[in-house]
């Protein structure tokens, strides 16, 4: 009752008190240096939600790298291939369309989808 009567007094709502900003770890924002331009849309960052993900992702990713002639498929995070594809399932954009940045944002979007499992 005390503490109800503190926040009241501050101005704060009980409700207000009780909210808490949690920040997504999971979440890394990319700021482009060249927008990306998708069905005439351009974006200027990607956000790789990594919280989304689970496992079935990674074993369809491992299915499809094998399918298309990587034999490794996901054994390898510093495969370029695996890296784009965690970037693409993380961001929602199409592989294709990642593969279309400029060599600086694609680095720094599949470096950062290779470091995720290092952090």
């Amino acid at each position: 009752m005390e503490k109800n009567q503190e926040n009241q007094n501050a101005g704060v709502t009980e409700k207000e008190a009780k909210a808490t900003v949690v920040e997504n770890p999971n979440l890394k924002i990319i700021t482009l240096k060249s927008p990306l331009n998708i069905d005439g849309a351009l974006f200027n960052e990607i956000k790789l939600d990594f919280g989304k993900m689970t496992g079935v992702d990674v074993l369809k990713i491992d299915e499809e790298l094998k399918s298309e002639g990587y034999p490794d498929g996901f054994n390898s995070v510093a495969n370029q291939q695996v890296c784009v594809r965690l970037a693409s399932r993380a961001s929602g954009i199409l592989v294709d369309d990642l593969a279309r940045l400029g060599i600086a944002d694609f680095a720094e979007v599949t470096f950062s989808a290779r470091n995720f499992f290092f952090e």
